[in-house]
C-alpha cells in the first residue's frame, strides 16, 4: 500500500510487546500489504521459488515462508544505526546510541525499563530472550556487542515437546 507519510514504530514497544506497529508474526503478506507500506525491496530468484521471501525496510527485514511472516529481524547493529527506509520512521529507544549497545548496557536498560528476560548461551552467542518473544543476540567476543534483534514464531520448549 502506498502511504503519503512514514509509519512511526516505537522500538521500546517492540521490545516490550513484540509488536511492530500492527504487524505480528503469523500474518500473511497480503494482510500486511493492506495495512502497511510497500517494502523498499524484496528478494528475487531462487529463494522466492522455494517459498521464502524477505522484504526490506531500510535494514529491517521481514522474513516470510509460503506467504506467512515468520520473523522480523535487524542485523549487524554494531555497524550502524537503525534505518526504517523510506516507509518507517523509527523511534529508536535504547538503539539510539549504537556505540553503547553491549551486553552490560542493554541489561541495565532492560532492568531500568522493567522488561523481563532470560539469558541463553551457546558457543558463539549470549541471547537475551525477552518476555515479548524478541531475542537480543550478542556475539561472544571481547566487547559482547548487540548483533541481532529478532522476533520469530515462538517455538515450544524442549521439555514440553518431550512431555507430549
Amino acid at each position: 500500500m502506498k502511504f503519503n507519510f512514514p509509519i512511526a514504530v516505537n522500538m521500546h514497544e517492540f521490545l516490550k510487546t513484540g509488536r511492530f506497529d500492527y504487524i505480528e508474526i503469523g500474518q500473511s503478506d497480503e494482510q500486511i500489504l493492506q495495512m502497511f507500506p510497500d517494502p523498499d525491496c524484496t528478494s528475487q530468484g531462487l529463494i522466492v521459488k522455494q517459498g521464502l521471501n524477505i522484504w526490506l525496510y531500510g535494514n529491517i527485514e521481514f522474513h516470510f515462508s509460503d506467504g506467512i511472516l515468520n520473523q522480523i529481524r535487524l542485523e549487524h547493529l554494531p555497524f550502524g544505526s537503525l534505518d526504517g527506509g523510506r516507509s518507517i520512521l523509527l523511534h529508536p529507544s535504547l538503539f539510539g546510541q549504537p556505540e553503547k549497545l553491549n551486553l552490560n548496557f542493554v541489561l541495565n536498560q532492560l532492568i531500568r525499563h522493567h522488561i523481563d528476560f532470560f539469558k541463553i548461551e551457546d558457543a558463539a552467542n549470549v541471547i537475551l530472550r525477552l518476555q515479548s518473544g524478541v531475542d537480543l543476540v550478542f556475539e561472544k567476543d571481547g566487547q559482547q556487542r548487540l548483533n541481532t534483534v529478532c522476533k520469530r514464531k515462538a517455538a515450544l520448549p524442549q521439555w514440553l515437546l518431550e512431555a507430549v
